[in-house]
C-alpha cells in the first residue's frame, strides 16, 4: 500500500496541495487506502461466494480469525470511527496526535472513541443476547 501512495505520488505530485505537513498527508492517504482496500474486500467477498471458493485452508489460526473478525468490523463502521479506530487501537496514538491527523479537537477524538466502545458494547450484547 505504501509503494503504491509513493508511485501514485510521483506520478501525480498536485494530490499533495500543501494545506498540511507531507507527513500528515502521507499518513491519512495511507490509512485512507487501507480502508478503501478492506472496504472493497466486500464486494471480493461476495463474488467469491457466487462463483467460487477461496483457496485458503479449511483451518486457520486463531490469529488469523481475530484479523480476519477485525476486518470485518472495521468494513462496518462509518470511515471516521474506522479511522480513529486503526490511530487508537492499532497504531497506538494519543488522543493528541489523533486530533492533531484529523484536524480536530482532542475532545471530538474522544466522543468518537467513546461512540466506538457504545458499539462495540452493542456488538457484544448482540452475540451474547438470544433472539426474543
Amino acid at each position: 500500500m505504501v509503494q503504491d501512495l509513493f508511485l501514485s505520488l510521483l506520478e501525480r505530485p498536485a494530490q499533495f496541495d500543501g494545506k498540511s505537513s507531507l507527513t500528515t498527508f502521507l499518513y491519512s492517504a495511507t490509512t485512507h487506502a487501507c480502508l478503501n482496500r478492506l472496504r472493497n474486500q466486500r464486494n471480493r467477498a461476495r463474488l467469491l461466494a457466487l462463483h467460487g471458493t477461496t483457496t485458503r485452508g479449511a483451518h486457520a489460526s486463531p490469529r488469523a480469525e481475530r484479523l480476519l473478525l477485525l476486518r470485518a468490523l472495521l468494513r462496518e463502521l462509518p470511515e471516521e470511527l474506522a479511522t480513529v479506530a486503526v490511530y487508537h487501537y492499532l497504531d497506538e496514538m494519543t488522543y493528541d496526535e489523533i486530533a492533531a491527523l484529523l484536524g480536530c479537537s482532542r475532545r471530538h477524538v474522544g466522543t468518537l472513541l467513546a461512540r466506538l466502545a457504545q458499539l462495540r458494547g452493542t456488538h457484544l450484547e448482540e452475540e451474547t443476547c438470544p433472539a426474543s
